[in-house]
């Protein structure tokens, strides 16, 4: 784990919104397959994410809101995205290289981390940014970034 702080910009994103983890694959497609339809994908700028609405500690599995995105210079329209913004912030960023099911640690690392080193958290959605195809990797593993937006320390 490399873990900065860091600003952030403001993000104008699309999001599927969707609610359960189980859900949130078939969401993320989505957000892909319209992507390589409209011919986005191939842009470096065009990011994947999922921002977090609820936490998994907190609600059931079943039940947290989540939110599939994608973040291109293009306008991507279809009836399934709600333009959002992320609005800019100090962020906690962990990078990572996991597999599927290190999620969860991954994050309770982050959070650890964080509070740690005294921070806390700003009460904005924390998010994760995809780099890869996770199925195209040798290992089947995911390169991501979780961000924390915090206050920043006094």
């Amino acid at each position: 784990m490399q873990v900065s702080v860091q600003e952030i910009s403001a993000l104008s994103l699309f999001a599927n919104p969707c609610v359960g983890a189980e859900n949130l694959s078939t969401a993320l497609t989505k957000v892909v397959h319209l992507a390589m339809e409209k011919g986005v994908m191939s842009d470096p700028q065009t990011k994947i994410l999922t921002i977090f609405h609820d936490s998994f500690r907190d609600t059931p599995a079943n039940k947290v809101r989540m939110s599939a995105c994608i973040s291109t210079s293009k306008v991507l329209e279809a009836p399934f995205l709600d333009p959002i913004t992320v609005n800019a912030a100090t962020c906690i960023i962990g990078d990572f290289e996991i597999g599927i099911h290190e999620f969860s640690s991954s994050w309770a690392s982050l959070y650890g981390w964080m509070n740690a080193n005294g921070y806390r958290p700003s009460g904005q959605d924390p998010f994760e940014i995809y780099h890869n195809d996770y199925q195209s990797h040798p290992e089947k593993k995911c390169l991501v970034s979780m961000y924390i937006p915090i206050f920043p320390k006094d």
